[in-house]
């Protein structure tokens, strides 16, 4: 079992959402207002040491056709900066479908708790079906 800690990085606010896989909860952090990406950087690092992350997932703003565009190419250099920085896995992840609606106080935390029910249903499936094939 493990911690998550999923990312929906901005160049200036990323929301940050955290899951504890054993006891099967997800949790909205507060979001982190940055000025510049070692601000970002620092604020990750804090959460992952008190927090004891096993694993960041990183949201991939990817265009509607599935291309990447000028967002993409920052989040993928901050996804790089922090492989170098933690010594956990570091997952970037299809963000397009987790853009909450309207009416969510904090729509940047909401997003990165959308990634990580997605990221928890899929390894739940994952498991499932690992357990009917054998």
């Amino acid at each position: 079992m493990s911690t998550l800690l999923a990312a929906d990085i901005g160049k200036r606010r990323t929301g940050l959402a955290l899951a504890d896989t054993k006891a099967g909860f997800i949790m909205a952090l507060n979001t982190v207002s940055h000025k510049t990406d070692e601000e970002l950087l620092q604020a990750l690092s804090i959460v992952v040491q008190t927090k004891r992350i096993d694993e960041l997932i990183i949201g991939l703003p990817l265009l509607p056709q599935g291309g990447e565009g000028e967002q993409s190419t920052y989040v993928r250099g901050i996804a790089e900066q922090c492989k170098t920085r933690f010594s956990i896995p570091i997952i970037l992840m299809d963000e397009r479908y987790t853009t909450p609606s309207k009416g969510t106080s904090d729509p940047d935390a909401a997003a990165a708790c959308a990634m990580l029910s997605v990221v928890l249903d899929q390894r739940a499936q994952a498991d499932k079906e690992m357990l009917t094939s054998k």
